[in-house]
């Protein structure tokens, strides 16, 4: 007899909690769906020092939140592993430290390309992409 009583509540409990998250839009809404990406910037020729950067991602991977802006120095070539979530906006642009030609890119898991661009020589380079849903 417990066992059924205790069975009873955890199907009242489950069913409750998969209304409630439906009502809500469901787990990728509650939680967050986001996308691995990769930005890469690469320079033509060789910078003598570090280049600006200024990228977006998310803050955290398991909560819907929009994305927050970086902006820091590094050298080049330049790879950075960040998440963004589903249907935001994956962005990064560079500026060169003299007359070099940088070269951007966006990559879905280190290995399809979302975007890419190269700049004019001495000249900021972005790419940009929004994340499908």
């Amino acid at each position: 007899m417990k066992t059924l009583v205790v069975l009873g509540v955890l199907a009242v409990i489950g069913t409750t909690t998969v209304v409630l998250v439906n009502q809500f839009g469901g787990w990728n809404t509650l939680m967050g769906k986001a996308w691995a990406i990769t930005y890469e910037v690469t320079t033509e020729p060789a910078a003598d020092g570090p280049v600006q950067l200024r990228y977006l991602e998310n803050p955290d991977r398991y909560k819907k939140q929009p994305p927050k802006v970086v902006t820091k120095a590094a050298p080049v070539p330049f790879t950075h592993e960040v998440v963004v979530n589903a249907g935001e906006k994956a962005e990064i642009s560079a500026t060169p430290n003299g007359d070099q030609v940088l070269t951007c890119r966006i990559l879905l898991d280190g290995e399809k390309v979302l975007a890419s661009a190269t700049g004019a020589r001495g000249q900021k380079v972005t790419c940009e992409t929004t994340t499908s849903r």
